[in-house]
């Protein structure tokens, strides 16, 4: 039932619906109450498992040194900020980024924005800074027994190095990144091949993210238990909000305990 709700709310989406049948509200209720094992949980990468501020914040030092020679007087703090501006989130194409970022700037010799993307390419993955509680929820979801992955959008060698940077790879059980498999969220192949590399069904995963679309319904509708890391992507107000929320990583220890312990 999750399935059908989130495929409508999708389709709903895409069209520019704004409102959605009264009933569903009154299914995902239904849905709430059920207990069904929980046996895996998968993770978006980007902005759920990393803090994309203080990534950028921290990145911004690095790029200030390795411009020094190029930039005009200019702080650390100064580089974050343009880049934050520029970046919104990471889904603006990245050649528009870096133009945009490039011309906040004052600097003595402008480099070429493919000098940009280069560096960005290889030293933003070494800058990810971990979200508050992730070392702590993994391990703590781990040692419970519960089989843990990621499915990512983005390219190999961008992804792969933020994980090693995070240093949770011993938790993990999978990791998908879409340029891997040809397929990108909110596609259900790409939530498929987790599933299948996991050994786990669909109705005893639950999948964490922070984008509505992306995460939250694509991997409802593919039959996963869609958590909504909020605080990070608004809503969008024409559709329901989300049964299950947290506003910390580390809920969900307290949740998978719960889930668990009502069998």
């Amino acid at each position: 039932m999750v399935a059908s709700w989130a495929k409508g709310q999708i389709e709903r989406f895409r069209r520019g619906a704004k409102t959605a049948p009264s009933n569903e509200v009154a299914y995902l209720v239904a849905i709430a109450k059920e207990h069904i094992m929980l046996q895996a949980i998968l993770f978006d990468l980007d902005e759920t498992l990393t803090d994309r501020t203080q990534s950028i914040v921290h990145y911004a030092e690095r790029f200030q040194g390795d411009f020094a020679d190029h930039l005009a007087s200019t702080a650390a703090s100064t580089v974050a900020a343009a880049l934050l501006t520029a970046d919104v989130r990471g889904y603006r194409p990245r050649e528009e980024v870096l133009r945009d970022f490039s011309q906040r700037l004052s600097w003595r010799t402008v480099p070429d924005v493919s000098r940009l993307r280069r560096h960005w390419e290889t030293c933003f993955p070494l800058s990810v800074v971990a979200r508050v509680g992730l070392e702590e929820t993994l391990s703590a979801l781990h040692a419970r027994g519960i089989s843990l992955g990621i499915v990512t959008n983005g390219e190999v060698q961008f992804q792969a190095p933020k994980i090693t940077r995070l240093a949770i790879g011993r938790y993990l059980s999978t990791v998908v990144i879409s340029e891997a498999v040809q397929v990108q969220k909110p596609d259900p192949r790409i939530f498929a091949h987790a599933l299948a590399a996991l050994g786990c069904a669909a109705v005893h995963t639950w999948f964490v993210g922070d984008h509505p679309i992306n995460d939250v319904l694509g991997a409802a509708a593919v039959g996963l238990r869609p958590i909504w890391l909020s605080g990070v992507q608004p809503w969008p107000p024409e559709h329901p909000a989300p049964p299950w929320q947290i506003a910390a990583l580390g809920e969900l220890v307290t949740m998978a305990q719960c889930a668990n312990n009502a069998i």
